[in-house]
């Protein structure tokens, strides 16, 4: 795609449980930038509170009733992210509506049993408790709806694409066990990993 020049917005994209919301908080602090989430867009657009909802079937089922929902987010989301400098975003289909060469796009790429541990830690963190079976039924129904929704909305088929993302980093693998230990220290090691990568951009001469 090409790295846009003065990059002072990163938006980080990727399936479900591919570790953005936390990926992205945690590289907004390392740089010093602000965090922005669309879950907070669609939470409040949604009247409902509570990261773990998102996981439920009620939550889609909603949107997908009213495509509105997701038309008035997306164009929020782009309006906020166009006016601001130093943002890391995290939001699905930002890649795809933000103007070209206006961001650093990332995609985390991560595979389904991978994501199925982080969602089921995920619930752990809220005091639930689902198995790693539970919840990859889960990421892979919010997959499936995602892919259906982005489609209908927009006509994009939602995946990893070269000529939208400026980098592609794979957490697959790094938390080994649905424990909050195991979580904890894979963010860790893969966060240091997608700062290497993601500096290593930023420092690049666009013009060389």
């Amino acid at each position: 795609m090409g790295l846009p020049g003065r990059t002072t917005r990163i938006v980080i994209s990727g399936y479900t449980a591919a570790g953005k919301t936390t990926h992205a908080r945690l590289m907004a602090r390392e740089l010093g930038w602000r965090y922005a989430g669309m879950s907070a867009v669609m939470h409040e657009l949604l009247g409902v509170t509570g990261r773990a909802r998102e996981w439920e079937a009620g939550f889609d089922a909603r949107r997908a009733a009213d495509a509105r929902i997701d038309r008035l987010a997306d164009e929020r989301m782009t309006e906020f992210v166009a006016g601001l400098e130093n943002v890391v975003v995290d939001a699905w289909l930002q890649p795809w509506l933000q103007p070209v060469g206006s961001v650093l796009n990332v995609w985390l790429e991560s595979d389904r049993r991978s994501r199925a541990v982080k969602c089921a830690v995920s619930f752990l963190r809220n005091g639930e408790r689902r198995s790693v079976a539970e919840s990859g039924d889960l990421v892979s129904a919010k997959d499936g709806f995602s892919q259906e929704q982005f489609a209908r909305l927009y006509g994009i088929a939602f995946s990893y694409s070269p000529e939208v993302f400026d980098l592609r980093c794979d957490n697959s693998g790094y938390i080994e066990a649905p424990t909050l230990e195991a979580s904890d220290r894979g963010i860790r090691e893969f966060q240091e990993v997608l700062m290497r990568d993601v500096e290593g951009l930023l420092a690049e001469d666009p013009s060389s």
